[in-house]
């Protein structure tokens, strides 16, 4: 499955130099420079910060707002999370625990009668349903958000990697097909909801016509 993970990393220059380039290499995550604490409910699937960058302020504002980006904090000594950080890392550390510990929720789901998690969308029988490669990315992107619409501009950048002035239907090609393999009546979806300029998973006890 590949789909791109959308990642901030705020750190002293250095150290951000040095893990953009580590992730960047990796080639499954789409870096972003904004920050957690930026208006707007496009959050990224995860963060990393020092504990200069930390903002305890921002952070809480975030999770308000409705923000489930997994945090992990890096410093220089041994301590608790703080209240809205996921998962501490303490110097010295593995590039290999860092990626786990921001890959470590997967993504899940109730997509109407459907279970999708860690990629796999299973029917209430326990049937594994068949998607394509670009199927999974979108349901994982989508999950991601929890009931949150995704922008077309997001679904595009991290399930292709496209930027923002690419012109193309695709997404709309496959959020179709997954429409007549998913929903009972694909002209009027009851589970993948269009949401102004993009898309959502809507919850199972949803009135239909929303």
């Amino acid at each position: 499955m590949f789909f791109l993970r959308a990642l901030i990393i705020a750190a002293e220059p250095q150290l951000r130099a040095t893990l953009v380039e580590q992730f960047a290499a990796l080639g499954r995550y789409a870096l972003r420079d904004d920050q957690l604490g930026a208006p707007g409910e496009d959050w990224p699937d995860a963060a990393i910060v020092d504990e200069s960058h930390c903002d305890p302020e921002a952070l809480a504002d975030a999770r308000a707002r409705g923000c489930r980006t997994r945090v992990v904090l890096i410093t220089d000594g041994p301590k608790s999370p703080p209240p809205g950080v996921d998962a501490v890392v303490t110097r010295p550390f593995r590039f290999a625990e860092l990626v786990a510990l921001i890959d470590s929720t997967p993504a899940r789901a109730a997509v109407g009668p459907y279970h999708f998690e860690a990629g796999e969308l299973r029917a209430p029988s326990g049937a594994r349903l068949k998607l394509t490669e670009k199927e999974t990315a979108i349901l994982a992107r989508l999950a991601r958000a929890h009931g949150a619409t995704v922008s077309r501009a997001a679904l595009l950048r991290d399930v292709w990697g496209y930027g923002p002035n690419m012109s193309t239907r695709t997404l709309e090609t496959h959020i179709h097909r997954l429409r007549r393999k998913l929903e009972p009546s694909p002209e009027r979806p009851r589970w993948i909801k269009t949401q102004g300029d993009g898309y959502r998973l809507a919850a199972s006890e949803e009135d239909p016509a929303s």
